[in-house]
Order: structure tokens, then sequence, then C-alpha cells
């Protein structure tokens, strides 16, 4: 599990070409340093030291003249590797600075204008993972730009897009932001998640919802325009009355029979029973109480109620 880690952490770092020293320079540095090896490569042994710090200092800087002669073409090997480097990892180490050394000034330069010229070609992604980076190569080769100006070229690069341009200038109007390029990248990344995660769950949303409102159901199946349906069921062809429409039976009248002295709305019409109490009968300040429920409640006026029969007091 150690070495396979190891290996891991070594295959991070670029093969050194010559045209990509900066780069590679930055990784391998960090590379080494968590690794405790980065004093054997930048200082020479001490002649005085003891023979234990000797020999530490010998087993580290075997150790890693080897992870750097893996991460070298082999043009830079034939370059920079020979008899006295290949046992010495600060030889090595200062060889391959010297002679690199003076192509770094092209390095920053290149760095600096393909930045310039880079363009956002519709992918924000893309455009986010490239920009974070060039600010890495910035300042591995020690390119200074101000926080601001390089937010605002960030942001620049986008204002075309019109999906973008109400955020972007929110964003350009957030002095907080705009202080740190690395928080600018930050916000793009969280815009592009979300937007991606509405496009992703959207449809499945609407999909979930339907399934999970949508309770169980039966098709039904007719046949018609003279057809019998074959997804029909519950008779045969031969039983269809679309295809026989003469073997249909008789529809059956299911309308109430009204009497002789019964006209048609009289099932709709109720007798309403009620009676007045009060003190004295003769007044009109009488109270009618209806003594059974329904809708005859609505019927609260003597005016509705055809006569009235007295009854004595109870």
């Amino acid at each position: 599990m150690a070495e396979h880690k190891i290996n891991r952490d070594i295959s991070s770092v670029p093969i050194l070409t010559g045209t990509n020293f900066s780069k590679w320079y930055s990784r391998i540095t960090i590379l080494l340093r968590s690794k405790d090896l980065l004093d054997v490569c930048e200082k020479t042994l001490d002649p005085e030291a003891s023979t234990t710090i000797t020999n530490k200092w010998k087993k580290c800087s075997y150790e890693a003249v080897n992870i750097i002669t893996s991460r070298i073409s082999n043009q830079v090997f034939l370059e920079c590797v020979n008899q006295d480097t290949i046992k010495n990892s600060n030889s090595l180490w200062t060889k391959i600075n010297k002679q690199y050394a003076s192509k770094r000034a092209i390095n920053r330069g290149q760095v600096w204008m393909d930045w310039l010229k880079s363009t956002y070609s519709a992918n924000l992604q893309e455009y986010i993972n490239n920009s974070r980076k060039v600010m890495l190569d910035l300042e591995s080769v020690n390119i200074i730009v101000p926080a601001e100006l390089l937010s605002f070229t960030i942001l620049g690069k986008l204002s075309n897009d019109p999906k973008l341009h109400q955020y972007i200038e929110v964003l350009t109007l957030n002095d907080d932001l705009v202080e740190k390029p690395d928080l600018i990248l930050s916000k793009l990344q969280d815009f592009y998640n979300n937007s991606r995660l509405k496009e992703t769950n959207l449809p499945a949303t609407a999909s979930a919802h339907l399934s999970e409102s949508a309770g169980p159901y039966k098709i039904t199946y007719y046949c018609a325009n003279g057809k019998h349906n074959p997804n029909c069921t519950n008779h045969t062809k031969e039983e269809c009355f679309a295809e026989t429409p003469h073997l249909r039976p008789p529809r059956q009248d299911n309308k109430r029979k009204t009497g002789p002295n019964r006209s048609p709305e009289a099932h709709f019409v109720s007798v309403a029973q009620a009676y007045i109490t009060g003190n004295n009968p003769s007044s009109s300040d009488l109270f009618l109480i209806i003594d059974f429920g329904a809708t005859h409640h609505m019927f609260n006026t003597r005016e509705m109620f055809v006569n009235f029969k007295e009854t004595p007091n109870v």
C-alpha cells in the first residue's frame, strides 16, 4: 500500500523535457520536501560530519537521485547525468538548475502570453481548470500579478457568455471576492456544479414525481367505428356489438316512474313539519322550531308553511 502511494506521488511529477522546467521544478520540489530529501539536493555534506550523519546523507542522496532521474527525459538524462551527478543529489540538482536556468526567463514570458491569448470556448469547467493551471504556472515562474487584475482578467474572458453575464456582474461588484482569484474560481465552480445538477436532476425529479403521484390505474379498451378492438378482452369478436349492433339488447329505462296524480318533479318535494312555541300564542313573537334535520333547517319563517295546528301546552 505504501509503495503504491509512493509510485503515485512520483508519477504526479511531469517528465522534464527542458521546455517545462518551471512546472517540473515546482512539482519535484514539493515531492522531495515531503520525503525529507530536499536538503540533500540543495545543500552539500559537511566534510566534518560524523559517520552516522554521512551514511544517512548518502542514503537520502541516492534516493533523491533515483526520484529525480525517473522524472527526466532521455535528452535531459544525457545532458545532466554523469559519474559525479549519479552519486550526488546536490550535484545533479545544481546541474539541472544551471542547465535550464537560462530558459526560465523565456518560460516566464511564455506562460503569461499564453494566458493572454487564451479564450473562453463555452466550456466553463475546462476554463476553470485552465485558469487554475495558469495561476500555478504564474506562481512557479515567479510572475507577480495583482490579485484584482487577475480576477478581472478571469471574469472578463467570460463576459460575452449571455448565460454568465449577470452572474459575472455580481462577482465583479464583490470587493472581497475580486481580491482573491481563488475565491472567484471557487464561485465559478459552484455555479457550474449547480447548473449541471439542475440539468441532471430536473427530468429525473419530474419523472419521480409523476410516478409517485400517479396511483395504480387500469387501461380500458373500447370497440368503435364498427370494428372490434382486439385489445378488448371482455367479449369476443362474434359478441362485439360494434360489428353486430342488431344483437345489442335494448337499454333499460332507469327513470323513476311517476303516478297518475304525481308530477314529474314530485319526487323532489318533501313535507317539512315544525311547531311554534311561546308564552302568548296570539303574539307574533313565536319561535319556529324544526324538529327534523336535513335542508329543512333553511325554512325558518312561518310564511314558508301552509298551515298550523294549535296543540295544548305540554
